[in-house]
């Protein structure tokens, strides 16, 4: 039925190539800090709070810096910026690979250099996200943004999985060392890439910037829909990341082997979803699709938080994943396709915002209600709002904008 040449089209713009694989590379070692973090920060404190201020403290970050991030795409040199962003990131790891090596690592230090990384992170994704349109053609655009979708999700397949296999050799510090390492591919892919320049608002006032931008926004109603789409979905759906130590540890009675084994099925998912999706290659608005979604993604939820069995909680989280990047991409390609070049940087941002910096508030409420309730009923609590939005709420409002 797919094709692999249809799969993969936009692999054959060289640029996009080597944008693709050197991302994923690095991808593959920010997964593995990822769970080596989570691990260590509640080996420290035995407390799911501290997860949950760890995402807030992410969560403030990343949303005073992302549509900051996506004003720079728009004004400074993408290449240079990305490249500065790549050895940042690079130090960060280093010296968390360090403090842990020598046995001084304390919780500290891990919001600290946690909140340098998502400082960094909101200036790099709008840029990314900006960058990919420059790259391939438009009608490549929808199969390069499949594509993308896999590189952290995707990623997040292998990362977690080679915790699991060499946590027991390398220890949780060779997890830091290795995403240090991972950033130098990135760094050589951008060197030999032609990153075209792009238009933008140039020496404008920086307050008038991001005054159209908003404005661009809010006349935009259907980019407006989709970034209150994304919001919610990631501020109650995405939570459940935060608390799989809990569950590994609590529920499922497994180690840090056990937590990168759960933590890889929605890798697997995204790849399985974002590969067929790269196939068919659709952008077309269907707030059915969206809402069967959406309540698909929040059944399964239930399933994974009422489970108590390893192999269970693995497949259900498989089709959390698979769920989760049609969402993702769905919408990522709508805006792509709707916005103008002029306003990409500051779009993405606020989609950045909307994403990963909402993300990070679910995790946040999600931290606190388990403290004072337990893991499975905050996971539940997020899915059973993400049903009533997608059913009482999503559906009509989607309806009214397809209709204007």
């Amino acid at each position: 039925m797919f094709r692999q040449r249809a799969i993969f089209s936009a692999f054959r713009y060289p640029d996009f190539f080597w944008f693709w694989w050197s991302y994923f590379v690095s991808n593959i070692g920010s997964w593995m800090q990822t769970i080596a973090q989570g691990w260590l920060i509640y080996d420290l404190t035995q407390s799911p709070l501290y997860l949950g201020v760890f995402s807030l403290l992410r969560s403030i970050l990343l949303l005073v810096f992302f549509f900051l991030g996506g004003l720079m795409a728009d004004r400074w040199d993408r290449r240079l910026l990305m490249i500065w962003i790549q050895i940042i990131s690079l130090l960060s790891a280093l010296v968390l690979g360090l403090l842990t090596s020598f046995g001084v690592v304390r919780v500290w230090h891990i919001l600290a250099l946690g909140a340098l990384n998502s400082t960094v992170w909101a200036f790099e994704q709008p840029v990314r996200q900006s960058l990919i349109p420059q790259l391939v053609k438009r009608e490549d655009l929808p199969n390069a943004i499949a594509l993308n979708s896999i590189l952290w999700h995707g990623a997040g397949l292998l990362g977690p999985s080679l915790v699991g296999l060499l946590v027991d050799w390398v220890k949780i510090s060779g997890c830091f060392y290795i995403n240090a390492l991972s950033y130098f591919a990135v760094v050589g892919a951008l060197l030999r890439m032609h990153i075209p320049q792009q238009s933008g608002p140039g020496g404008s006032l920086i307050s008038q910037s991001i005054s159209e931008g908003i404005g661009y926004v809010r006349r935009e109603k259907l980019i407006l829909t989709l970034l209150a789409i994304t919001s919610l979905f990631n501020i109650f759906g995405r939570s459940y990341m935060t608390l799989l130590p809990v569950i590994a540890k609590e529920v499922l009675r497994v180690g840090a082997s056990g937590l990168g084994f759960i933590a890889a099925a929605p890798g697997l998912g995204t790849i399985i979803g974002a590969l067929i999706l790269a196939a068919l290659s659709r952008a077309r608005v269907n707030r059915h699709v969206l809402v069967l979604i959406l309540v698909g993604y929040a059944s399964s939820l239930v399933l994974f938080a009422s489970t108590g069995h390893l192999h269970a909680a693995f497949v259900t989280l498989v089709v959390v994943g698979a769920l989760s990047i049609a969402f993702d991409t769905l919408v990522s390609t709508l805006i792509q396709l709707t916005v103008t070049d002029f306003y990409r940087g500051r779009v993405m941002g606020f989609y950045g915002m909307a994403s990963a910096g909402l993300r990070e508030i679910g995790g946040v409420q999600a931290g606190f209600l388990a403290e004072w309730t337990s893991a499975p009923i905050a996971i539940d609590a997020g899915a059973a709002v993400i049903a009533l939005v997608a059913v009482l709420f999503l559906g009509p409002l989607l309806r009214r904008v397809s209709e204007t």
